[in-house]
């Protein structure tokens, strides 16, 4: 809850405390990623997703995409050689992916957020789509069990659980629809479903990369509840395929993404 009320607070406030609020939490996923990656969250690799992270979402909050894409290639290349020469096949993937999948949702969602007029509801609508997804989930798969999703990725996981998780957010374009006035339900409806839908599937990514590396939780930095990681896996694909959607108005990706 508290980590919710930051997210909105920071968020409604501007998009430059939103924007110091992703550069904060880019840094804690660097550091998670290479705990559970390299045993440690503060070396070369890490300074170098650290850096990447805040120079690309400042570049794109101030709308200079270039710049962004330029450096965000660097980098990769960087981790790439240099990993290739002095690490395993596995060890040097596991940091140009971990860069990307730090990167990629942060830009994605500045990239809304700074859409000067439906930024803030893109973004609010993109968070509360990734909440409700994982609480149906939850509670849809508690409530009727029966046949696991994906057992060797997740063996918690339920075909209950994932349909109801993915469906129950449909709700919540229809009232965003409402709320917002001009834009179609249906349409709404169903980019809910496909975010939530994006939302299972990054939970399953992290879960496969966690039985990958033989880990439970990304770290213990949430007493009970695992990693930072761990309780945003669903919004960071959900974020990316977001930012997809809104390429459909590059001027005014949140429109692009919200008013169909």
């Amino acid at each position: 809850m508290f980590l919710a009320a930051l997210t909105l607070a920071a968020l409604v406030l501007s998009p430059w405390t939103f924007l110091v609020l992703v550069i904060a939490s880019a840094m804690v996923l660097t550091w998670e990623w290479g705990s559970a990656t390299r045993a440690t969250g503060g070396d070369a690799t890490s300074i170098i997703h650290i850096a990447c992270a805040t120079a690309v979402v400042i570049f794109v909050a101030v709308h200079r995409y270039e710049y962004a894409a330029i450096i965000f290639a660097a980098a990769m290349l960087t981790l790439l050689i240099s990993g290739y020469q002095k690490k395993t096949p596995k060890e040097a993937k596991l940091d140009a992916g971990g860069l990307a999948y730090v990167v990629l949702p942060a830009a994605a969602l500045i990239w809304l957020r700074s859409d000067p007029n439906h930024g803030l509801a893109a973004v609010l609508f993109v968070l509360v789509v990734s909440w409700t997804t994982d609480t149906a989930s939850y509670v849809g798969g508690r409530a009727f069990g029966g046949p696991k999703f994906a057992p060797t990725i997740s063996p918690k996981k339920t075909w209950s659980g994932f349909i109801i998780g993915t469906a129950t957010p449909m709700l919540i374009g229809v009232l965003f629809a409402y709320y917002l006035g001009n834009t179609s339900p249906v349409a709404l409806a169903l980019v809910a479903l496909v975010l939530a839908f994006a939302c299972q599937m990054g939970d399953l990514l992290e879960s496969a990369v966690k039985r990958s590396l033989g880990i439970k939780d990304m770290s213990q930095l949430i007493p009970g509840h695992g990693g930072f990681f761990d309780r945003i896996d669903s919004l960071l694909m959900a974020a990316v395929v977001a930012a997809l959607i809104g390429l459909r108005n590059p001027e005014f990706p949140a429109a692009g993404l919200l008013i169909w």
